[in-house]
């Protein structure tokens, strides 16, 4: 009887391997005839235009930021308004921004100039002071010096402050009026 069953189930599981490989129908698919289009004019496009899109009436602003792996400074470039003057306070919110690309939210409580240098006073509860490694803190502080450095007229030096007094972290600390870099 097992014999008999085994046969039967055989012969069924052939023939459902057999009738599954039929090939469809082919069914003709008929395409759409093109609607010629006239009166049309190519103009090629002039080669001495640079092939870089940047919204009008905006200017580059080179700055640094922290690379995607957290491990060094990378050179990026902001876009500030055209009529915009670069001063100190629009390199720090560009910084601000490109840091903010990479999930490190700083809060600057306000942006001073002392003679030539400039001082960045940092909130006390966010980065660069809290919420981060050693490593991280220096590259964020590296970020906003270079930048400042490279792009106020007449900054020669760069200094950090926390809530109005010195620069204290878990990992650093120097007096607000100790330059941290200078050209």
């Amino acid at each position: 009887m097992r014999g008999k069953i085994g046969i039967i189930v055989s012969c069924m599981l052939v023939l459902c391997i057999v009738s599954g490989c039929k090939k469809p129908p082919k069914e003709e698919i008929t395409q759409p005839t093109p609607t010629p289009v006239h009166n049309l004019t190519m103009t090629p496009l002039p080669t001495d235009v640079p092939l870089t899109v940047a919204p009008s009436g905006t200017t580059e602003l080179p700055i640094y930021t922290i690379s995607g792996d957290f491990t060094e400074l990378t050179a990026v470039t902001a876009l500030i308004g055209e009529e915009e003057e670069i001063t100190e306070q629009i390199v720090c919110e560009a910084v601000i921004d490109a840091l903010a690309d990479n999930a490190i939210y700083v809060t600057v409580n306000q942006v001073t100039i002392n003679g030539t240098v400039v001082v960045v006073d940092f909130e006390a509860t966010s980065p660069p002071v809290s919420q981060v490694g050693a490593s991280i803190e220096g590259l964020i502080l590296d970020a906003f010096g270079q930048s400042l450095l490279d792009n106020v007229k007449g900054c020669n030096g760069v200094s950090f402050s926390v809530d109005g007094g010195d620069y204290a972290s878990g990992h650093f600390e120097f007096s607000k009026d100790e330059i941290y870099l200078r050209r």
